[in-house]
């Protein structure tokens, strides 16, 4: 960092604030606990099963905006597996939030069921969205207790 850098900051070091506040914004504005942090989004999910189909279902919430009809992939890293989720639906679509100024993305992943046994927030060490052309890693939201 330059003499000026440390004088007056720089524009990075302003957006990571500016990202930080966002997301604890976020956080705090749910009950529920999140999953990942991204460096501007927040992402819940939880399971469900319809007639006898399983969906890992996310929710991001924060700057990604997005609207694609190639569907999505969750890359799941943990301690001993990996595991690569498709969407069940190519549409999707985010939705303006207020008043985070932000966006929601609901995205369905199949999921076996083996695999949803397998899975515990304490063994995941990632997770990726890839969607389009772009890769957002959440890292594992541990809480403080």
């Amino acid at each position: 960092m330059g003499v000026f850098g440390k004088l007056f900051g720089t524009k990075q070091n302003d957006n990571t604030i500016e990202n930080e506040k966002y997301i604890e914004t976020i956080i705090e504005s749910s009950d529920d606990e999140p999953l990942g942090i991204s460096s501007s989004n927040v992402m819940y999910a939880g399971y469900n099963e319809l007639g006898g189909y399983y969906y890992l279902q996310t929710f991001i919430i924060g700057r990604l905006k997005i609207k694609t009809k190639d569907g999505a992939k969750l890359l799941i890293e943990g301690n001993d597996y990996t595991l690569e989720l498709n969407s069940d639906m190519p549409e999707l679509e985010s939705d303006a939030t207020s008043p985070l100024k932000g966006y929601a993305t609901k995205i369905d992943f199949e999921i076996e069921k083996s695999a949803v046994e397998k899975l515990k927030k304490s063994t995941m060490k990632q997770v990726t969205l890839c969607i389009k052309k772009q890769k957002i890693v959440f890292n594992i939201h541990k809480t403080d207790i």
